[in-house]
């Protein structure tokens, strides 16, 4: 995938120096600054609002505490293009807070009232952030969770308030999960496409669509897609660096559990306050806007353009979901099966594709996929005088490829976690009496790790229902999915026509969350 990319980026390096695309002169650094921008108040906002909950609900007691630990997940179920378009439909000129606003003033039209403009830069940072904070929060909590509090206890005998231990203790030893959790958030900003275009963002992702799609100049987003491969490289290697720094922290202390003080009064509000204003914002909002819109637009129409996209989609859904269950399994048999383990580094190599944009995916793959679509109908040519056209470019093929390797790490993850808890044992015991590995495979791997499979397919099912840019790209021609309808309408301003797919995503995005948060909803902890 990355070798035809830099080809094409090299390619295009002269013209871009000669001016002739304009790449080099204007579109990358307005792209560069405008991307780090928005990387960088999504992170810091992401990290604010994560680390702020997460400390809430693990340190402090307070009205419905119980609800936020596990609900504060649910905006990771809202896409962030879905996020964008309901934010600017709520908060447009008809929607229900400008409607407030004149109703409260008396005001006819904008001239009469002044309104801040939603699609703006800071707008999208905004937005993008209170979907996107759950990955700071896990993270956060996580790492609360398995902390002793003997050093806040101390820090709290010796004096300390609740304030000063915050800022002395827990943020400096909460760092690495920070890290970890922003790091994620800001590789979800770079993969973006619906909500950037929303926006008027000009990011490397919306940059590389118009330059290859609008303007047919390949070599050009080509060359930036290699530049959004390097800020994936740098984005990484910081997370990583974050994990090394882990074996600093404190080991927890099964003799101290972390404690809840009892909030009171105002405080106690406070925290509610702060919790649910979270809540609503990053899922309430969005969540009510879309089924509005749905009931309202209510036609046979809108129910009939939501069966005809969401057939291709759950095809795509199941096809890629087995595919890419079927090589994590693989894979994770490889790395810890009896016959002996792969290099990790090959493993971790395989599943990076998670961390790069579709785009940049999609952009990669076509131009192989297009030589091999060449070579095969050079061949038939040869043979029986026919030509099959394209049968893997910009065909369901090609879609179910860019999902295998951008969601591998997903089931890989997921299945390999699951064979190391169950361990090798009876592997072990199986290769002594003399099964084959598809023996073993059929005997004992399926049986054990149905549940794991099961939540594998599941979440792979679920990113490729609301994955939009690889599917833009590489869909074929008259084939719409879920996603790309909402896309195509929000762009022409006919999201209300549109509602009732996107209320579909988001229902269908609320199976992983609720299988995620299910465990842990009456853990007492």
């Amino acid at each position: 995938m990355g070798l035809p990319v830099l080809w094409l980026a090299a390619g295009a390096i002269d013209a871009a120096l000669a001016g002739s695309n304009g790449l080099s002169a204007t579109m990358l650094p307005t792209a560069l600054r405008e991307t780090a921008l928005l990387m960088a108040w999504v992170g810091a906002i992401t990290s604010v609002l994560g680390l702020v909950s997460a400390w809430l609900v693990t340190h402090y007691s307070f009205p419905l505490r119980r609800l936020f630990e596990w609900a504060l997940i649910l905006p990771l179920a809202v896409p962030t293009y879905l996020a964008a378009y309901t934010y600017v439909e709520f908060l447009d000129f008809t929607g229900p807070i400008q409607q407030a606003v004149r109703a409260l003033t008396g005001a006819a039209t904008l001239r009469d009232y002044w309104f801040p403009n939603i699609r703006t830069n800071t707008g999208a940072a905004i937005v993008l952030s209170l979907v996107l904070y759950p990955y700071v929060y896990v993270a956060c909590r996580a790492f609360f969770l398995m902390q002793s509090a003997s050093l806040n206890i101390a820090a709290r005998t010796l004096g300390a308030s609740g304030l000063r231990t915050f800022f002395s203790i827990t943020l400096p030893l909460s760092r690495p999960a920070i890290v970890v959790g922003a790091t994620l958030a800001m590789m979800e900003v770079v993969n973006d496409l619906g909500a950037v275009q929303y926006f008027g963002v000009n990011s490397l992702t919306a940059i590389i669509y118009s330059t290859w799609i609008n303007r047919g100049n390949f070599g050009g987003a080509a060359q930036l897609a290699v530049t959004i491969v390097l800020i994936i490289g740098v984005l990484i290697l910081a997370e990583q660096w974050a994990r090394r720094n882990r074996v600093y922290l404190s080991s927890r202390d099964s003799r101290v559990p972390p404690v809840r003080e009892a909030l009171r009064g105002a405080r106690a509000w406070g925290a509610f306050g702060f919790c649910a204003l979270l809540l609503v914002a990053g899922f309430g909002i969005p969540f009510g806007q879309l089924t509005y819109s749905a009931l309202r637009t209510l036609r046979p129409e809108a129910v009939a353009l939501t069966i005809s996209a969401g057939v291709p989609t759950i095809m795509l859904g199941c096809v890629g979901g087995l595919l890419t269950v079927a090589i994590g399994l693989f894979a994770a048999r490889q790395s810890n099966g009896p016959g002996g383990p792969v290099p990790r580094g090959a493993i971790r190599l395989a599943t990076l594709g998670y961390a790069i944009p579709g785009t940049v995916l999609a952009l990669g793959l076509l131009q192989p996929l297009g030589l091999a679509d060449l070579w095969i109908n050079r061949a038939t040519m040869a043979a029986f005088d026919w030509r099959p056209g394209l049968i893997l470019s910009g065909s369901m093929i090609a879609l179910c490829y860019v999902y295998a390797i951008r969601f591998l790490a997903v089931s890989h993850s997921t299945l390999d976690a699951a064979m190391r808890k169950r361990g090798r044992s009876m592997l072990d015991a199986g290769s002594v009496l003399g099964a084959s590995r598809w023996r073993l495979l059929w005997r004992i791997d399926l049986p054990t790790l149905s549940p794991a499979i099961l939540s594998a397919a599941t979440l792979v099912f679920v990113e490729i229902v609301k994955e939009l840019p690889a599917t833009l790209l590489l869909r074929p021609l008259g084939i719409d999915t879920l996603a790309t309808v909402v896309f195509a309408r929000a762009n022409v301003s006919l999201f209300a026509e549109a509602a009732l797919p996107a209320l579909a995503i988001v229902l269908i995005g609320l199976i992983p969350v609720v299988l995620a948060t299910r465990p842990g909803i009456g853990r007492k902890v």
